[in-house]
């Protein structure tokens, strides 16, 4: 209901002041009526993409395989290539690709339908890290059900980057029968369980398999950053030598220079054998360049930090008996 006009006010200015409030009314009725049916849109759509048939909410991830050995059979059998990622619980690149690479829904997609994914910890698997001749992590492979590596990438790779090589690496291939040394590893050995972390010791001998992995001796570690730094860091197969028949690798190109000018001062004594262990009656097995001690110019190495000690406190009385 109108109300009437005032003293001094005329019809036709209070009809003016009436109309512009039923205007602003109606754009305020719009205005609300438009966010309504945006939220209603929103609320309709969402719901359809992340929940599935039976109403609960699902995330798809990349199903990753934790056994070798069933990963490899997996993929023979199924003629699909393998995608390995070998990454460390500590390692910040590898949290990163975790989050914003393999959660990437392209790549989640593409590994699904093309690869069986296979994560492997190299903290609870330092064998298959020496074994592929990992140096930095996170490392990925691409390799056949055959055990060929046909790629090697290192470090941090984006979602976009992996999915390049992921595509050009992604068609099938014919099923492969394993090896018979790889079919005697994994027959012979039995494998074992802890809780739902699988490990197997066949896994070993299997991923070694790979012709065109290189195993380094001393583990990978530069002897030349050992004895003139007092420091124990990992080689680069980019700077390798063969000496004794061991492929050893290095830090960088002026260390392994160091190393072809005078090979023998750089290597271990004993062949880098333990020999406080030798002494003590127990097979003298090859020693940890992480217990390294540098003593009169030559490299020592140690089994364990125990070893190392006693050589520390006594060294003619393991020298003596060269």
């Amino acid at each position: 209901m109108g109300r009437e006009p005032s003293q001094g006010e005329s019809t036709e200015e209070l009809r003016t002041e009436g109309s512009a409030q039923e205007v602003g009314m109606q754009k305020l009725w719009c205005r609300n009526a438009l966010l309504s049916s945006l939220l209603a849109v929103v609320l309709a759509v969402i719901p359809a993409e992340a929940q599935d048939a039976g109403g609960s909410t699902t995330v798809r991830s990349i199903e990753w395989r934790t056994s070798y050995r069933r990963a490899a059979d997996e993929a023979n059998r199924d003629g699909k290539r393998l995608l390995i990622s070998i990454t460390a619980s500590w390692c910040g690149p590898c949290r990163q690709m975790k989050q914003f690479t393999f959660s990437d829904s392209r790549v989640v997609d593409l590994v699904q339908s093309n690869f069986v994914a296979l994560k492997i910890d190299a903290d609870e698997h330092p064998e298959l890290v020496t074994g592929f001749g990992v140096e930095a992590y996170p490392t990925t492979f691409i390799v056949d059900p055959d055990l060929t590596i046909l790629k090697r990438m290192g470090g941090f790779q984006s979602a976009g980057s992996l999915l390049d090589t992921l595509n050009s690496l992604s068609n099938t291939v014919q099923s492969v029968p394993l090896t018979q040394s790889t079919q005697s590893s994994l027959a012979a050995t039995k494998e074992l369980a802890t809780g739902d972390k699988e490990v197997a010791t066949s896994e070993i001998a299997s991923a070694l398999e790979p012709a065109n992995t290189i195993l380094f001796g001393f583990d990978g570690y530069c002897l030349v950053s050992l004895l003139e730094e007092s420091r124990v860091c990992r080689g680069s197969a980019e700077f390798t030598a063969e000496h004794r028949g061991q492929a050893i690798c290095f830090s960088t190109y002026e260390n392994l220079q160091c190393f072809l000018a005078d090979p023998e001062k750089y290597w271990p004594v004993a062949d880098g054998q333990c020999l406080v262990s030798s002494r003590g009656g127990a097979f003298a097995g090859q020693g940890d360049p992480r217990m390294a001690v540098t003593w009169r110019g030559r490299i020592w190495l140690f089994s364990d930090r125990e070893s190392q000690q006693r050589f520390i406190q006594a060294p003619l009385l393991y020298v003596n008996a060269l």
